[in-house]
């Protein structure tokens, strides 16, 4: 799949006005394919121009929405075009957020001579490719994860939750931390704001201790 995939991105416009992100881009990020991915996922600055670009042509034909179908040799790879959406920002503080990590995966991207060979050496497939950072993949993810539960596909919050693990061990969380807190103010604004339940701060929870357990924590008796 990632050898069709890096074939139909090479037939993408050459301009800045895209960038790949999701699971193709996290592999690429790392160096290695960590799990199966069925489609490539990419942010555009404006959707409609993007689609309307590709579709000129035979080799790509408009799904539903965002969703278009690459025809690449005797195989068909799925593209996902999100629009960029951030003029003007979302009232809503998901869509908001959401719309600022795209935003910052826009700003933040760069090109990338990307090849895959296969198992005796061989090229491939070859293109260059605006390729989203590292930080604003996590992110991408972190916000995605979120918002999973209520979209179309509720299924890939594990997908969401194993790349989160994976641009974290293999770029460090304190380089990833360093790079989004240098990225957009307004993206970690809205992070240090974030009133979504799944992460509002919890009640401390205390309870009272057995007298077992302070017999312990006195330690041992010396009589």
């Amino acid at each position: 799949m990632l050898a069709r995939a890096v074939e139909a991105l090479d037939r993408f416009p050459s301009n800045r006005t895209w960038v790949l992100v999701g699971g193709v881009a996290v592999f690429l990020r790392l160096g290695s394919i960590t799990r199966p991915t069925a489609d490539a996922d990419t942010v555009a600055r404006s959707q409609a121009a993007l689609l309307d670009e590709l579709t000129g042509h035979d080799y790509a034909a408009v799904i539903a929405g965002g969703e278009i179908e690459m025809f690449v040799d005797d195989g068909v790879v799925r593209i996902d075009v999100m629009d960029l959406n951030d003029d003007p920002l979302p009232g809503d503080i998901e869509r908001r957020a959401f719309a600022l990590a795209r935003r910052e995966a826009l700003r933040s991207a760069t090109p990338e001579d990307i090849v895959v060979r296969d198992r005796i050496g061989a090229v491939i497939a070859r293109a260059v490719v605006p390729l989203a950072s590292i930080g604003s993949l996590v992110s991408l993810k972190t916000v995605s994860m979120i918002r999973r539960p209520h979209g179309k596909h509720p299924e890939k919050v594990g997908s969401d939750i194993h790349d989160l693990v994976r641009l974290g061990r293999g770029a460090g969380a304190r380089t990833v931390a360093d790079e989004i807190a240098s990225g957009d103010r307004g993206a970690r604004r809205v992070g240090r704001r974030s009133n979504h339940p799944s992460v509002r701060r919890r009640p401390a929870v205390h309870t009272r201790a057995t007298p077992e357990e302070r017999s312990l924590r006195r330690g041992p008796s010396t009589d």
